[in-house]
């Protein structure tokens, strides 16, 4: 029908424009012009123009299938965009679900080394405060300061035999320098003995004012150091041995048994000094006790010889009163003798002595308390010594004891 009516049009619109051309000849310019333009004006717009159209429609025909394509392909994009969003979401929720379970496993181990490392503090003030009451645990049970002294020279000396036959820092694998195998060997060697001297400088710089309260921390510090410096120097593919360590860790324990055997030694010479003081008194105290009963046991003999004597001569009304005065003179003699025995007793007995327990309040304040053993005769002496040396005020004695086993 399309096609019918197009022809139809085609060929009224050729009989139209011929008869118009024949206007021409009947010389009528004008109105010939203006039906020409006419005609080619109604041709354009019902023939030419509705072929643009007609080529346009098919244009767009032909399109279709390829923009339903492009259409169909931009939601298959979307539905695969969201494809992978919901995948992307899916993977994201494994790797967050792992990582929480990896989170939570390392939540567990730290507070695993947490306990671990509170435990461990525990026993280390537990061990500090039995350290405190002199309950300190020896590693090395030597008797004297001297033979710590010995094991100190005896360790130090396998640090350089072990120095001195490159076993102190040993090298990883060989490096070249400047393609020479023995050029990288001596480079190694030389940044082992930097190595070893910083090691010995930061091992040093721990004994000074080592203690048994901190060999441990110090201890602890030395492997510190130690794995800090074979980290800095591994590059270099050379490291400071684990035997050298365990000498090091050795020398510092034993440099710190040595100090408390050193300070154990210094107390007891103070308490044997202090002894000898005590018992130079004590000789000096029974010395003059001594001569002060010689003396006083010469008066009282004279004293009964002179009552006998006038018993002698008495009457019988002054008998019975001068031998009252002979009992009480004989008694004083054997007061005299006990107090003689005590005194031999007492310094045949090294070990005799009195307890005593004593306080201050003025100086102290209140519930602190002295107890200390003296060997004097007279023991109130020896507090009053106290009382009188570093306090402002005197001793309150609460108790005076003696004892055979004092010291």
């Amino acid at each position: 029908m399309r096609g019918l009516k197009r022809g139809v049009l085609i060929a009224l619109w050729i009989f139209t424009l011929l008869s118009s051309l024949s206007l021409f000849k009947t010389h009528d310019f004008v109105s010939s012009i203006f039906t020409v333009l006419l005609i080619f004006y109604v041709g354009y717009h019902y023939l030419l123009k509705d072929k643009k159209k007609v080529n346009q429609k098919s244009f767009i025909g032909k399109l279709k299938p390829l923009i339903r394509t492009k259409k169909e392909k931009n939601i298959i994009k979307t539905e695969i965009e969201i494809n992978e969003s919901q995948s992307d979401n899916s993977k994201n929720g494994v790797i967050t679900k792992f990582r929480e379970q990896k989170i939570d496993s390392d939540i567990k181990i730290k507070k695993q080394i947490l306990k671990e490392l509170k435990q461990k503090i525990k026993e280390a003030n537990d061990e500090l405060e039995f350290i405190e009451y002199g309950l300190y645990q020896r590693k090395y049970k030597f008797s004297d300061s001297t033979t710590y002294k010995l094991a100190l020279e005896n360790i130090r000396l396998k640090e350089k035999v072990l120095i001195k036959n490159d076993q102190a820092g040993i090298i990883l694998n060989p490096m070249m320098l400047n393609n020479s195998a023995s050029k990288g060997k001596t480079m190694q060697k030389q940044l082992i003995k930097a190595m070893i001297r910083g090691f010995n400088g930061e091992a040093d710089a721990l004994l000074t004012k080592i203690s048994v309260a901190n060999s441990e921390r110090k201890v602890a510090s030395l492997e510190r150091i130690f794995e800090q410096i074979n980290k800095l120097y591994k590059r270099n593919e050379i490291e400071i041995s684990k035997k050298y360590l365990e000498y090091k860790k050795e020398e510092l324990q034993l440099a710190a048994e040595y100090e408390l055997m050193k300070q154990e030694e210094k107390e007891a010479l103070r308490e044997q000094r202090k002894k000898e003081r005590e018992d130079k008194k004590l000789q000096e105290e029974i010395k003059k006790k001594r001569q002060q009963l010689e003396k006083d046991r010469t008066h009282y003999k004279q004293m009964i010889d002179s009552v006998e004597e006038m018993i002698k001569k008495a009457s019988e009304s002054e008998i019975n009163a001068l031998k009252a005065q002979l009992v009480e003179y004989q008694d004083k003699i054997s007061e005299l003798d006990e107090i003689e025995e005590d005194i031999d007793y007492r310094e045949g007995h090294a070990s005799a002595g009195y307890v005593y327990v004593i306080s201050n309040i003025g100086s102290f304040g209140k519930d602190i308390y002295k107890i200390g053993v003296t060997r004097r005769l007279e023991p109130l002496e020896r507090i009053a010594e106290l009382s009188s040396a570093s306090v402002p005020f005197r001793f309150d004695v609460h108790a005076l004891v003696f004892s055979e086993n004092a010291f």
